[in-house]
């Protein structure tokens, strides 16, 4: 395998040694940085080591919580000190954690809430490594969750590429359970078809599903409704027909010890114990038909439309003088209770399905943003103009919100939350408050992890146009390689992400950002076996030219000019002294030279 060094004078590789293809976008070396090894909290140690070859920007890596939250505090201190001693700019891939709180059980405010004091540490404890600002602090849009309306790209029958769903995610937001859509064959004829052809097979259509799923929901919904109320009138209607006497039946509903009514057989007596145990399973069903009605009554007015509402309301402002203390256990008020419940349910299925259930992306989002945009409210209260930069990055593809649209969408709607935080918290004019969240909240672009939509059937055209989505919110960029399949961060030029394309496109748009070769696979697999740190293997593929005034020879051209060209090489080369002079090598060792021997060349004594 190749062997690089981590200076850079350690001889130039020769013609045994493989070059990688060029990139086909050339990077001066000023312009490009480095993460560090993200398995350890020694981030202090590795800096130390990382910025030997010269390298200007390095990226501190914490992406794991409990990782990043090893590092001790004096250690991002002695950073800041370092990077200003040496010239080098730091940012921080801070904790990879689930911002929405929604996780394989569905969604829990505590997790959210959890998430949002990680980050928010993070993002505060950043700005120790650098107190003049500008710290840029990655994370992702998401951890964990898959990808939430998942799609491939296939032939269709005229040879022509398509998009195809393969699924859904759901959220009911009242109760916070997910489900996942899936593909069903459907054959029954489809409203205002007129014809049935069973060879017809539907194409599985996401939004039809899922309003299919949320009717079938909605009228599960009423039929209990209405299976419990009616089955507590029919029990409590049986034994108004066996007592007859209105007034023994208030009794024996309002629970009287039957062993106390006087002249009443025994054998009346026990009668009168079943038709109360009766009484009661009778209005306990109305009281479940009660209670799940006022639940249904408010998710229909959650969701309903103008005009829907205004059927709600006139059934609300009918029943609402009926609905008096005690409703439920008042055995003299179970005709109001059985009227409220069954004007309910007729007002409830004349109003639209209410969405029950709703594309979990959506919900995502909301709750991501609102995330994001109290940490970046946090940090601009701690530190004013000064305050670190959150950036969001796009996780791998297979993931949530892992496409440049996604990743747009968590961008705008955080901008738009932390507006409305420092208009109302801060008392802020609309206009400062936008100038603030742009600067606060912007976008990673990973160029590896958006190359890995190959693996469902897209092309390098669609990585570009998802590059070409996103472009306007672009902060910072992540350079890593990969063959578009699996999570592989390999050096660029050593895989197919179309970068040259996709860092015109950035460019069009004003990029301007740190770009930073994160190649967390060449520490796992290379690096520990002698391949040394992945900057050499990256500046052969962008060509970075060798000079400062950025002409030729560039990185890539280095193997062809000799060892000791433009100084690149042993600093004391012995070939070149013993051809040329000037050579300490035919000294004896014990004076810096080569020649063998045990015995000095000056006294005769041994060399001990």
């Amino acid at each position: 395998m190749a062997y690089y060094e981590e200076n850079l004078y350690p001889g130039a590789d020769d013609y045994l040694f493989p070059k990688y293809k060029k990139a086909g976008y050339e990077f001066d070396i000023g312009d490009l940085g480095m993460s560090l090894d993200p398995r350890t909290a020694n981030q202090l140690g590795e800096i130390n080591t990382k910025i030997n070859p010269g390298i200007k920007k390095i990226e501190l890596s914490g992406i794991t919580p409990a990782v990043f939250d090893s590092i001790p505090e004096e250690h991002l201190e002695d950073i800041n000190r370092l990077s200003k001693l040496t010239g080098v700019k730091t940012s921080l891939h801070g904790p990879v954690v689930e911002a929405s709180g929604v996780g394989e059980r569905g969604f829990d405010e505590t997790n959210r809430v959890g998430a949002e004091k990680q980050l928010q540490s993070a993002v505060l404890r950043s700005h120790k490594m650098d107190p003049d600002g500008e710290m840029i602090v990655t994370t992702h849009t998401s951890a964990g969750l898959p990808e939430l309306d998942p799609k491939v790209k296939i032939k269709d029958d005229t040879g022509k590429m398509k998009e195809v769903p393969t699924g859904l995610y759901v959220v009911d937001e009242d109760t916070g359970k997910i489900q996942l859509i899936q593909p069903e064959k459907r054959f029954f004829p489809e409203e205002g078809e007129g014809k049935f052809n069973p060879k017809d097979l539907q194409d599985f259509d996401p939004n039809k599903e899922l309003n299919k799923i949320n009717k079938d929901q909605w009228a599960q919904l009423l039929s209990g409704v209405n299976r419990y109320a009616s089955f507590g009138e029919e029990m409590l209607e049986r034994v108004r027909k066996q007592v007859k006497n209105e007034e023994l039946f208030t009794k024996i509903a309002k629970g009287v010890d039957i062993d106390q009514l006087e002249e009443t057989e025994k054998q009346e007596k026990d009668l009168l114990k079943s038709l109360q145990r009766e009484i009661n399973g009778g209005q306990i069903y109305l009281r479940d038909a009660y209670r799940n009605l006022q639940v249904l009554f408010d998710k229909a007015w959650s969701n309903a439309s103008p005009d829907d509402k205004k059927k709600l309301k006139t059934y609300a402002d009918k029943i609402a003088p009926k609905i008096q203390k005690g409703i439920e256990d008042d055995p003299e008020k179970i005709p109001e209770l059985a009227e409220v419940i069954e004007g309910g349910l007729k007002v409830l299925g004349r109003v639209e399905t209410p969405r029950i259930f709703k594309p979990l992306r959506n919900f995502v989002i909301e709750k991501s943003s609102q995330t994001f945009a109290n940490v970046a409210e946090s940090s601009f209260n701690e530190y004013g103009k000064k305050a670190p930069i959150l950036s969001i990055e796009n996780p791998p593809a297979g993931g949530a919100l892992s496409t440049g649209e996604d990743l747009k969408k968590v961008i705008e709607e955080s901008r738009n939350r932390l507006i409305e935080n420092l208009v109302k918290h801060k008392g802020m004019s609309k206009s400062e408050a936008k100038e603030v969240a742009g600067r606060l909240i912007g976008a990673t672009w990973d160029v590896g992890h958006i190359n890995m939509i190959r693996k469902k059937g897209y092309s390098e055209k669609d990585v570009i146009e998802e590059t070409k989505k996103v472009a306007p919110f672009v902060k910072h960029v992540h350079l890593s390689d990969n063959f578009g399949l699996e999570h592989t961060e390999l050096p660029m030029g050593m895989g197919n992400v179309p970068l040259d394309r996709m860092m015109k496109k950035l460019k069009k748009t004003g990029f301007d950002g740190q770009k930073i070769i994160e190649a967390g696979n060449w520490w796992q697999y290379f690096a520990e076996k002698g391949g040394g740190n992945p900057f050499r293997p990256s500046i052969e593929a962008f060509d970075s030219p060798l000079y400062s005034m950025k002409a030729g020879p560039g990185w890539s051209q280095l193997g062809g000019y000799g060892n000791y060209y433009v100084g690149h090489g042993p600093v004391n080369p012995p070939m070149h002294h013993q051809m040329y002079g000037a050579s300490f090598s035919t000294l004896p060792t014990e004076l810096g030279g080569e020649l063998p021997g045990d015995r000095s060349r000056m006294s005769g004594t041994p060399n001990q």
